[in-house]
């Protein structure tokens, strides 16, 4: 039993200590999910609020765009439709008018929303693409950069497998390919010459002894075309890769705006060494030894003034406290002209686009609003049976993120208590004559329109504002596992933060906490399920400076801690003071875990100046059912060739 709507004087007055009573909770135990069948619990961690296949694999956002000429939104995914896991790998499609409800596109079931496939097994060229449909970006344009109506995909093909940086590449084992759509994305055919860019290791960039060479990220740059000194105006694209010992590299190519077929590369965007940072770990991680799924694009601050900047997702960071050797990151740089006529990115500062889990960063430029907009993949963190308990039952594996908008945050009269502000580089700094800085970092915030969507259907419950705490309490017994739950916060004498995913007798819960005295924003997982051994309870480590302000009156005052949590199923949110991002995930074993409150760390105290949860938020897939499992297929042999492509489950 849920709890009921309440008006906000009522639930202020019963905040904290707000209790009702709950129906039988079922409890999940490692040996029952075990005996369970296929797709019995695919409603059960599924995210309802997110963009996501309608069943099986899935993995990098692809492609996102909006259509100028039908007024729509797509939105591409990596699938593997009827599958557990990645193999085969694919291009899902997904549609909207608002970025808040989506369709899927050609149907749900099955395979039918199933947009780009591998088109089987063979020698290059001619099977360019017979193992995979890797990952790429969209723009609405034909091949003559015209907007008719076309739309154009761009992506990497895969002729061979396995691939990664910590083995030796193969040749041809990833070209770079064109499709187009006529009829708003129905249908699809691939440009008859593909692969567009098909280089071999004896022209660059495979001349490099390359760790990869994919995902390229397509957009029109004016600016660029300035300094490169281009008069035709031209598109270019950005890839990931790196250089076997020596370091990741972003690849840049161009192509003019009349003819999308004809790239020439352009050298290395940018050349960081290898396992290398900006600066420290914990603020900035290490470039590692590889590039994924890269981008590049500018934006305005508020002055008018361009900053460039780069995301790419880092391969081989080895750090004990991250939770893999993959981090998603971002750079702010300076973009110049070298002697040979390439474009240089030197960068000035940095820090991760995501904090938790979440991978392969991919944006588009929303023209209809004029807005930068990014998505990011949300694995699951399965770690029983080899990664893969629970997972028949739940028929699917993977989530994208929340719309993100992404924008130049500054800040003014910024001070340096701490000398911190300096050392970390997660800004851009001017200093004026008064010792203050303007602080400009990479803003990040959920779409404020689709977060307004999401409420709308959602309960909202308001709790007392400007209340002090000295220890977690509970605000709610009997939430909700889609849940928006909003505080924020200042004068804390210690950790502060929020619960949520509570069980009533507190056996499972999990605690987002921001820790004052070494700036870190910790998603603690230790007690988030009682199946601690099959699913990840480790803890996420992010950074957060906060900004200290110097007041007109002189006075210094430490910003305020805005925390905004979303949990939808297993897939948890974290957004600080627009500025800071964080996906993970949680699994709680009892189905009435979904409790939310404050926490302060004991002996210490706290105000709230705000705090506002909306429980059930909107189910925005307007013609799924809940239920939109498929039945699970397992692979031969023969076509996972002796599963050395894939593991056949």
């Amino acid at each position: 039993m849920r709890r009921q709507t309440f008006t906000a004087a009522v639930a202020a007055a019963l905040a904290p200590s707000f209790t009702t009573a709950q129906s039988s909770c079922n409890v999940l135990t490692a040996s029952e999910v075990r005996s369970m069948g296929n797709n019995t619990l695919f409603t059960r961690w599924r995210p309802y609020s997110h963009v996501n296949a309608p069943a099986g694999w899935m993995n990098d956002p692809c492609g996102p765009m909006y259509d100028p000429t039908r007024d729509v939104y797509h939105v591409f995914y990596q699938w593997h439709p009827e599958h557990i896991n990645w193999g085969n790998i694919s291009w899902g499609h997904a549609t909207s008018k608002d970025l808040i409800t989506f369709t899927d596109h050609t149907g749900w079931q099955d395979s039918q929303a199933l947009a780009l496939g591998p088109t089987g097994n063979g020698s290059f060229p001619e099977a360019y693409n017979g193992l995979g449909i890797f990952s790429g970006t969209a723009q609405p344009v034909n091949l003559q950069g015209e907007v008719d109506g076309t739309l154009l995909l761009f992506y990497t093909s895969v002729a061979k497998l396995p691939t990664s940086w910590t083995i030796p590449y193969m040749p041809h084992t990833e070209s770079q390919s064109l499709a187009y759509s006529t009829d708003g994305g129905d249908t699809w055919q691939e440009y008859e010459n593909n692969p567009v860019i098909r280089t071999t290791t004896e022209r660059p960039p495979m001349e490099w002894n390359i760790t990869g060479f994919r995902d390229p990220f397509l957009e029109p740059v004016p600016a660029l075309d300035d300094i490169l000194g281009f008069e035709e105006p031209h598109y270019y694209a950005v890839f990931g890769s790196g250089i076997k010992g020596v370091g990741p590299r972003i690849p840049l190519w161009s192509a003019p705006a009349s003819d999308l077929t004809d790239w020439t590369f352009l050298g290395a965007l940018w050349e960081p060494q290898a396992n290398t940072s900006l600066g420290p770990v914990l603020s900035t991680r290490t470039y590692g030894f590889n590039f994924e799924v890269s981008g590049f694009f500018e934006l305005e601050d508020e002055d008018g003034v361009v900053h460039w900047f780069v995301n790419m997702g880092a391969e081989g960071g080895n750090l004990t406290y991250a939770e893999s050797q993959h981090s998603a990151l971002w750079s702010e740089g300076i973009v110049t002209r070298r002697e040979n006529g390439s474009a240089e990115f030197t960068p000035v500062s940095g820090g991760l686009g995501d904090w938790g889990l979440s991978y392969a960063l991919t944006s588009f430029n929303d023209t209809k609003n004029n807005r930068r907009v990014q998505l990011a993949w949300a694995p699951e963190d399965i770690i029983g049976d080899e990664g893969l308990f629970s997972v028949k039952q739940q028929g699917f594996q993977g989530s994208l993120t929340l719309f993100r908008e992404l924008f130049v945050h500054t800040t003014r009269s910024v001070l340096n208590p701490t000398g911190e502000l300096t050392t970390n580089r997660n800004a851009r700094l001017t200093e004026h004559a008064d010792g203050t800085f303007t602080a400009q970092t990479l803003g990040v915030r959920p779409l404020p329109d689709v977060v307004e969507g999401l409420r709308s259907t959602a309960r909202s419950c308001p709790y007392a504002g400007n209340k002090t705490y000295s220890s977690m309490t509970m605000l709610s017994k009997a939430g909700s596992s889609s849940l928006e739950l909003k505080a924020t916060v200042h004068s804390a004498t210690g950790a502060v933060g929020l619960v949520v995913a509570a069980a009533e007798d507190m056996s499972e819960y999990t605690s987002i906490i921001y820790s004052p005295s070494n700036y870190t924003l910790l998603v603690v997982r230790e007690h988030s399920t009682l199946l601690a051994e099959q699913f990840n309870t480790a803890t996420v480590t992010g950074y957060f400076y906060p900004y200290t302000i110097l007041g007109e009156d002189g006075s210094e005052e430490q910003e305020s801690i805005t925390m905004d949590v979303f949990l939808d199923g297993s897939l948890l949110e974290v957004y600080v003071n627009e500025r800071f991002a964080l996906a993970t995930r949680i699994y709680p074993a009892g189905s009435c875990s979904n409790g939310y409150g404050v926490y302060v760390e004991d002996g210490s105290s706290a105000t709230f100046e705000s705090v506002h949860a909306w429980e059930d938020l909107m189910h925005i897939w307007s013609d799924r059912p809940m239920d939109s499992s498929s039945p699970l297929v397992y692979d031969t042999a023969e076509e996972t060739n002796d599963y050395v492509w894939w593991t056949g489950n």
